[in-house]
């Protein structure tokens, strides 16, 4: 197939056009990535330790629990909070082993980080909820 030297200009300008009309800009929130990966890896750490589960049985549970997550994560709205609460009451939980291992006199400061912790998860969830559910298309000259 041959395309005329004039046809090919005419292309190459409408693709220049259209790539300086449009900015097309993908959100990069990796905590819900980041958390819907890291929590099956947990899964089948927990099953091979606690259980004692051969490890190929627990890597084909934390399989099994990537592609529930994903599936209902993506199916249902109900899901997607419930995971965010759990998912932040983790993230609080590592908070507070990690602040128990820095103080080991006083709770409070290690509650209060770990609040600290669940509310600024909580956020980043919710930004990225609110932030899909609001996108619109602009156009740009």
């Amino acid at each position: 197939m041959k395309i005329s030297v004039n046809c090919k200009n005419l292309l190459v300008k409408i693709v220049i056009e259209v790539a300086h009309k449009y900015i097309i800009r993908k959100r990069q929130n990796t905590i819900l990535y980041t958390e819907l990966l890291l929590a099956p890896v947990i899964a089948t750490f927990f099953f091979v330790i606690h259980f004692k589960l051969h490890f190929f049985i627990g890597f084909l549970i934390g399989i099994a629990s990537i592609i529930s997550f994903y599936v209902l994560f993506f199916w249902a709205r109900i899901f997607r909070y419930l995971f965010s609460i759990l998912f932040s009451i983790a993230w609080a939980l590592g908070a507070v082993v990690l602040g128990l291992s820095f103080e080991k006199t006083a709770n409070l400061p290690v509650w209060i980080f770990a609040a600290l912790v669940f509310i600024i998860s909580i956020w980043a969830h919710w930004n990225h909820f609110n932030f899909i559910k609001n996108s619109e298309f602009h156009e740009y000259e």
